[in-house]
């Protein structure tokens, strides 16, 4: 999205995306669409979800799980310890180099349900390989990530008791978390294409990335990363979370969840958001919510105060 600010009409609004016109790429047939479709219809030919995350999963459904078994599974993983280690350090924990081990980072400064979900979706992206850098690479994909997941979090804790209620806050986390892996996996499944994308994203930063990507490839994130979800088995909670986040009229099954994500995207348009759409007003998916427009600032500008560390842990997953 592009963006809203912290004050007046352009925090409720955001800016609207421009007209896209371009006639060096030629408008796509409908067979690189379709043809891309059958892939996906095949899960056999889709990589499979990682055993860790598989077993992260597990360790959520379970009725009583112990934080021995998450120190566990996580420090199993190289990659997936030093993320949780330099997610406890951030600023906002105020215990830094104190954190010494994986144990520390949940008991200390996480929290198990927060460590849980972000090892889901850093264990679910490893079998997912993209470049690093661009507009699309997994650095600006994973940051965005962390910031609108964590958004959606606070945004719950924001929302009147009757919808919140209606809401689990660590699917929204989720569903934050994971609405963009349509990224991860177009650019594991075709790399030179992703790039294309990436190229026409900097011609075109003015333009919501969604018409760039109907107008080059006849598909789009969203119908790529509902294929994905929908072949790892994860909660129908997510999975319409990332087929309808361009929708924000949506109005079905799991709706608040949408909304959340929507509602994110919007109010960081400011900083750079790749997943425009410039739908009903912000102010709209607020009342939905029940959201108070200052209790969405305030949330919004804890967010924007945590963006360096984002941008670092993304850095690190690269």
């Amino acid at each position: 999205m592009t963006a809203g600010s912290s004050t007046g009409e352009q925090f409720l609004h955001g800016k609207r995306a421009g007209k896209f016109v371009d006639h060096t790429v030629n408008k796509p047939s409908e067979d690189f669409g379709n043809h891309l479709r059958q892939i996906l219809a095949h899960t056999d030919m889709l990589p499979p979800l990682p055993e860790t995350a598989r077993k992260l999963l597990d360790l959520r459904n379970q009725a009583d799980p112990h934080i021995d078994l998450l120190v566990s599974l996580i420090e199993a993983d190289p990659c997936l310890t030093a993320f949780i280690l330099r997610c406890a350090r951030m600023s906002i924990f105020g215990f830094g180099e104190r954190i010494t081990s994986v144990n520390h980072a949940i008991s200390l400064a996480l929290g198990f349900t927060s460590a849980l979900n972000m090892s889901i979706g850093v264990a679910s992206a490893g079998c997912l390989k993209i470049p690093d850098h661009g507009p699309l690479g997994r650095i600006r994909i994973w940051s965005q990530a962390l910031g609108c997941a964590t958004f959606c979090r606070e945004l719950w804790k924001a929302m009147d008791k009757n919808q919140r209620n209606q809401v689990n806050p660590d699917l929204a986390y989720l569903c934050g978390l994971f609405h963009n892996f349509g990224y991860l996996l177009f650019g594991h499944l075709l790399p030179k294409q992703l790039g294309l994308l990436n190229d026409l994203s900097i011609r075109h930063p003015e333009t919501d990335l969604r018409q760039l990507e109907l107008h080059a490839f006849g598909i789009t994130h969203d119908v790529i990363g509902t294929y994905l979800i929908k072949a790892w088995n994860l909660p129908d909670e997510i999975a319409t979370a990332v087929a309808e986040h361009h929708f924000p009229d949506y109005a079905g099954k799991h709706v608040h969840y949408v909304e959340l994500v929507v509602t994110a995207n919007h109010l960081l348009e400011a900083e750079n958001s790749t997943d425009a759409c410039d739908h009903p007003e912000t102010s709209t998916l607020l009342q939905s919510l029940g959201i108070d427009v200052d209790d969405a600032r305030a949330a919004l500008e804890a967010i924007l105060n945590c963006q360096s560390d984002f941008d670092n842990l993304a850095k690190g997953l690269g």
